[in-house]
């Protein structure tokens, strides 16, 4: 009997990134046939047991015969082979948050009795790694050429600071505006277009932009207008958000320091890795079937 496809859609998507890594299997089958004179059906079996890396999905260190699906290239860039060749893995990434590890647990609990599609892993991070990497991909993903990354980026973090899988729903008509409010009665309100935030919410996300904005040319850009390092704290001081945060500094540094400890901590504590080997194994059977065949 064919297995149910197992959904991803208990998982909130802002906790999840995607990638698609591509591999050439004329490039995989000729290190195996060519270079260490394997047969055929041994190179088969050894490449059924393939699952790359985290620095490949991650472009830190992506190696032949891999390459990331962005580069949507009609020939290997390896061995300019056809892409009939060419082969995906699907890689899953998760930061996870207590308010849905029961959901996540039940999914990997779902994913382990496929061991051979799914491989799942943990690598270890610190929470500090784990909000660096996600600064990256949020800096990757944005246009810092017009003002509109500055609402993108609030939206993004507030969809991380409160992971659910009700924001599609709550957002369906959009965000016009992200604006401060001491009236919402938690952290936020949507209303109308407008997502109405805490003092505490509202620093954390112009926190969020200078931090984005500080490697780009007139950098340091926030809701608040392009601001200084010591703007950025008065700042923060005055909308209440050192009060609402409780960080008590006299120095500057170290309040912005306490700052950045206080929105680390709140974020994710783990990540997860979930890669699926479907298509892979697909395609690796069907090229190996034909060599076989000849």
């Amino acid at each position: 009997m064919k297995k149910p496809e197992i959904s991803f859609d208990s998982i909130p998507s802002s906790a999840v990134s995607r990638t698609t890594l591509k591999i050439c299997l004329k490039c995989a089958f000729d290190v195996f046939t060519k270079q260490l004179k394997l047969t055929p059906r041994t190179a088969y079996s050894e490449l059924r047991k393939h699952t790359p890396e985290e620095v490949d999905f991650s472009g830190a260190a992506t190696s032949r015969p891999h390459f990331l699906a962005e580069s949507n290239l009609d020939h290997c860039p390896y061995c300019n082979g056809p892409k009939r060749w060419f082969a995906e893995f699907h890689a899953l990434r998760i930061d996870a948050h207590p308010s849905f590890e029961k959901e996540r647990k039940k999914l990997w609990a779902a994913l382990r009795k496929q061991s051979e599609r799914f491989a799942l892993w943990s690598p270890e991070r610190t929470k500090m790694q784990i909000f660096s990497e996600w600064l990256e991909r949020l800096n990757r993903s944005l246009a810092f050429d017009n003002d509109g990354w500055l609402l993108n980026a609030a939206v993004s973090h507030i969809k991380r600071a409160a992971p659910s899988n009700d924001w599609d729903t709550i957002l369906q008509n959009g965000v016009q505006r992200v604006q401060l409010s001491r009236q919402v009665e938690d952290s936020w309100r949507y209303a109308d277009g407008w997502l109405y935030v805490s003092p505490a919410l509202y620093g954390d996300v112009i926190l969020v932009q200078h931090l984005l904005s500080r490697s780009h040319q007139h950098g340091g850009r926030t809701f608040e207008g392009r601001l200084t390092f010591q703007e950025l704290i008065r700042r923060l001081r005055r909308i209440g958000y050192f009060d609402a945060k409780v960080i008590d500094a006299e120095d500057l540094s170290e309040g912005f320091e306490q700052a950045i400890a206080g929105l680390v901590d709140s974020g994710p504590s783990a990540v997860y890795y979930a890669v699926d080997r479907k298509d892979y194994l697909d395609k690796l059977k069907s090229v190996y079937e034909k060599k076989r065949d000849k």
